[in-house]
């Protein structure tokens, strides 16, 4: 099949544009929270760290909203790929946290979220790909 022509289901439209929507926002709380005095982690950061993070968050954003104007598989494969990469990490770096490190527990909401976009991420990278 054309993976060009691949359009991605509606749910799937829907929850990247609502993804692009809260990347762009948190991206530019990190990067002018240290000027308005944002405080997003539950411990101090640097302002070059939340400088670094913010960056990053938003980012993703400004490429969730480029997908989320062009839809199709062949425009989602690579941010998908990092999303499902980045969550997979984040998920087994967290339980190991939480479980033997002692992270503080707000990181179980973070987990709990990460988690809900971990699982359709992955299937439906497995689904575009299997179908291209």
């Amino acid at each position: 099949m054309d993976t060009k022509k691949l359009m991605l289901a509606p749910l799937l439209r829907i929850t990247i544009t609502i993804a692009a929507a809260l990347n762009l926002l948190i991206g530019l709380f990190f990067l002018l929270g240290p000027e308005l005095g944002f405080v997003l982690w539950p411990s101090p950061l640097p302002r070059e760290i939340m400088r670094f993070i913010g960056s990053i968050v938003f980012a993703n954003g400004i490429g969730a909203g480029m997908i989320a104007r062009r839809p199709t598989w062949e425009n989602s494969r690579v941010l998908i790929a990092v999303a499902l990469v980045y969550g997979t990490l984040i998920f087994l770096s967290l339980i190991v946290d939480l479980l033997a490190a002692g992270a503080p527990s707000i990181f179980w909401i973070y987990l709990v979220i990460n988690t809900l976009f971990l699982f359709p991420a992955a299937y439906f990278f497995w689904k575009y790909e299997r179908a291209s």
